[in-house]
């Protein structure tokens, strides 16, 4: 059975979205590790929509980012993650933490990258005036918001659209690409070449 990792940092609602994914595969596969470092969170943890354990890790609690990432990778390690995602998980992971689980981390960003990465991405979208947005869900690399994008999808933006209206709009959209990006990867039908991913039918 592989076994699938989830980190957030806000409400932890994208789950639902993992579990998908997980239900739609051809392969067994269980959400063995929830983590957050979200501080609101109780901490002695608690459950994710009623069923799933969560260990609360927050990096104000470590002297360094090294020894929190050592502490989230202890776990990792402990449970045999094969894929790990980044539902709103809000930190950066540095290069040796990417080299060792960048190609079986994925992360889900509010935008049609490589266009507005980094925070804010739905504010700057509304002032630069953009017509369409979205969703992007991708490997993690080096760089912020840069890695092989798995899958993408649009949200347009019409007139006088608000912000929260806008972040709304694109949950939904994340909620299908995450669904049918982690599908794909349990069923091994992702393929990355040179930094181009090609879903194989």
């Amino acid at each position: 059975m592989k076994k699938i990792a989830f980190l957030f940092s806000g409400r932890g609602s994208l789950i639902r979205s993992v579990m998908k994914g997980v239900d739609r595969a051809s392969v067994p596969a269980e959400i063995a590790l929830v983590i957050t470092n979200n501080k609101d969170f109780p901490a002695t943890g608690g459950t994710l929509i009623d069923r799933f354990d969560v260990t609360r890790i927050l990096h104000s609690e470590f002297a360094d980012r090294d020894l929190f990432e050592a502490a989230i990778a202890r776990q990792l390690d402990a449970h045999g993650v094969d894929l790990i995602v980044l539902g709103g998980f809000r930190r950066i992971f540095s290069p040796a933490f990417v080299n060792k689980y960048g190609t079986r981390t994925i992360n889900t960003h509010p935008s049609i990258l490589p266009a507005f990465p980094g925070d804010k991405a739905q504010r700057r979208a509304l002032d630069a005036g953009v017509k369409v947005t979205g969703a992007t869900v991708h490997f993690i690399n080096d760089e912020v918001d840069a890695g092989p994008i798995i899958d993408q999808g649009v949200v347009r933006i019409s007139a006088g659209m608000t912000e929260p209206e806008l972040k709304d709009e694109i949950i939904k959209v994340e909620e299908i690409i995450i669904a049918d990006a982690v599908r794909n990867i349990l069923d091994e039908r992702i393929a990355v070449e040179n930094g181009i991913v090609r879903v194989i039918q």
